[in-house]
């Protein structure tokens, strides 16, 4: 009996499960009951674990369980079932498209049919490589709109949008519930001729984790896009972070000869990029 004591009293203590000591613990919670679902260890439809085994498995109190819960039933991750459970919504993943040519509408369109959350309009100065960007006045001020993206309910994406002040000052609260773009070519009459997009691979830091429905340093798809107006003055920067696992982009590249590049086809132009990558 005193050998197993022993034993028992030298057995090592688990991994820990939570390691950064800066973040609540219902957060890291989340992220890793996220990353579970997202990875399909929690199948989409499947059986939630109860709170009481969450408690017994992570060992953290109730309360962080609970506010964790709470989180991803707000994201829309899961859902209860009264005298059931809780259970795994159905999660299926959806694509928009990516115009690399055409006309403006074609680009700033999803095709999608999506819901817009603002978070906030505010005020603010611009930076100096901003102010580079819209061709103002490092300092100046400018409109900037924070907005996320749902589809069927589920955050996509993470919008950022940034106006001159003169323009910006004339939206109203409806007008940011709105496609921006639209806005600025209906109702202040601005055309909005050309645009120029930068496309990134990206990671998601803790505010867009948290925004997002994900977590800390997954991967996220960022396209900066700079809108402009006659004499190509920059009137618009929308900068965008999507969710790799819920959306992507698809592109058509099609061939004229066999012998020829890769070209992108629109009803109104065409344009070789000289190469066939891509494919």
């Amino acid at each position: 009996m005193r050998e197993r004591n022993a034993n028992l009293n030298t057995a090592k203590p688990p991994t820990p499960t939570f390691e950064s000591k800066g973040v609540p613990l219902y957060y890291q919670l989340q992220n890793i009951l996220l990353e579970k679902i997202h990875s399909g260890v929690l199948p989409d439809g499947g059986r939630f674990p109860t709170e009481a085994e969450l408690v017994k498995e992570y060992g953290v109190s109730r309360i962080t369980v609970r506010e964790a819960l709470r989180m991803l039933e707000e994201l829309g991750l899961i859902r209860r079932e009264v005298g059931r459970g809780t259970f795994v919504t159905e999660h299926r993943p959806f694509t928009g498209s990516l115009k690399l040519e055409g006309s403006m509408n074609e680009l700033i369109s999803l095709g999608v049919a999506t819901t817009i959350k603002v978070l906030r309009v505010t005020t603010t100065k611009v930076s100096e490589e901003e102010a580079d960007m819209l061709r103002i006045k490092p300092g100046s001020l400018i409109s900037r709109c924070t907005r996320v993206r749902f589809h069927n309910h589920e955050p996509f994406s993470h919008v950022v949008i940034d106006l001159p002040y003169e323009i910006g000052q004339q939206l109203t609260k409806a007008d940011w519930k709105r496609p921006v773009s639209q806005v600025l070519q209906e109702k202040l009459k601005i055309d909005l001729l050309e645009a120029q997009q930068n496309i990134r691979a990206s990671l998601a830091d803790a505010e867009l984790a948290r925004r997002l429905g994900t977590r800390i340093g997954a991967a996220l798809l960022a396209v900066d896009r700079l809108v402009f107006t006659h004499g190509r003055r920059p009137v618009e920067r929308v900068v965008t972070h999507y969710r790799s696992d819920v959306f992507c982009f698809k592109v058509h590249l099609h061939r004229d000869n066999p012998d020829g590049g890769w070209t992108f086809h629109n009803k109104k132009t065409r344009k070789s990029n000289g190469s066939d990558e891509g494919h």
